[in-house]
């Protein structure tokens, strides 16, 4: 399915873990860890476009042309779920979704930002002894 153009404004950021803060821990929250069970990469689905403002503070403005970029998101699966009831990042697992994702449609794009199946999703374990 190779294309030769990509999407405007769509890329991606590779990873082999991604962080949710634990809703269930008091404070300090704890983070928890997501990834494939056997450690091979994904990537995150993510978007940019340039916009004209400014990003600065009072005292020092920054007016200008930047860039933002974000990692979309969607519904936690019922793994993520139980630690982060709002959301998790859209993961990209397959070539064929990173090729979608950067040169499809905006339709078949969009058919990507859903929940991964619970299994190819795995936390990592939580030891108290390091957190302490």
């Amino acid at each position: 399915m190779a294309r030769t153009r990509t999407r405007a404004g769509a890329r991606i950021v590779p990873a082999t873990m991604f962080a949710e803060p634990d809703r269930n821990t008091a404070k300090p929250v704890v983070n928890r860890w997501f990834g494939r069970a056997d450690g091979t990469p994904f990537f995150f689905a993510g978007i940019w476009r340039e916009w004209q403002g400014d990003v600065g503070t009072i005292k020092q403005p920054n007016v200008g042309l930047h860039r933002l970029y974000s990692i979309l998101t969607t519904e936690p699966n019922g793994v993520v779920q139980p630690i982060h009831d709002k959301a998790m990042p859209v993961l990209l697992m397959t070539a064929d979704d990173v090729d979608v994702w950067l040169n499809g449609t905006l339709e078949e794009a969009l058919k990507l930002q859903k929940p991964r199946a619970d299994e190819e999703i795995v936390i990592t374990p939580y030891d108290e002894k390091k957190a302490a």
